[in-house]
């Protein structure tokens, strides 16, 4: 036999919700879970969403297109942003369609306002996410590369101060207030 449940653990499924291009990845903030997945198209590729699903009323509230590709991270940062970053961006529906603008691998989402913004052209995997809190900035890796970016508007930040020897996979804020940066 297994081990004892602990009190007050949920023993069984209680609700089923339907997620649009199910989950490769989630993060919570309250009662709200953000859940980054990829929807098949009809013409077998595959599309970016994020969806919202309100924990308590146990339903989605919205679902919005992101980057496509894998979503392997995802983090809050300043300004009510949700960072989520992907890697095969450019084999899913985007890139298949031609699309010219929205090929990166990563995306911010405003959580006050509901609005996507697709950051930048394609410079490669998004594999790591940092947010300097306080400072209004995220420094994310693409592509091997550090990139520095305003969490107001998503604009690039100057990075000509950074230095990588070799590639850079991940990022860390290592004086953050929470251990949220370092995942």
């Amino acid at each position: 036999s297994g081990a004892p449940v602990p009190p007050g653990a949920p023993t069984a499924v209680t609700a089923t919700v339907p997620v649009p291009g199910g989950t490769t990845n989630a993060l919570a903030n309250g009662n709200l879970l953000y859940l980054a997945g990829q929807q098949l198209q009809p013409d077998g590729y595959f599309s970016g969403y994020l969806s919202i699903m309100d924990t308590n009323a146990k339903q989605v509230t919205g679902s919005y297109p992101i980057a496509d590709g894998t979503h392997t991270r995802m983090l809050f940062g300043d300004d009510n942003t949700l960072w989520v970053g992907s890697t095969l961006c450019t084999q899913g529906e985007r890139y298949h369609q031609g699309d010219t603008t929205d090929l990166g691998c990563l995306t911010m989402f405003n959580t006050s306002t509901n609005s996507v913004t697709m950051i930048d052209s394609y410079k490669g995997d998004a594999t790591g996410i940092a947010a300097v809190t306080g400072l209004h900035k995220v420094y994310t890796a693409e592509g091997g590369q550090v990139y520095i970016y305003n969490t107001t508007n998503g604009t690039t930040l100057d990075n000509s101060q950074v230095t990588v020897t070799g590639t850079a996979y991940d990022v860390a804020y290592m004086d953050a207030p929470s251990d949220d940066n370092n995942t």
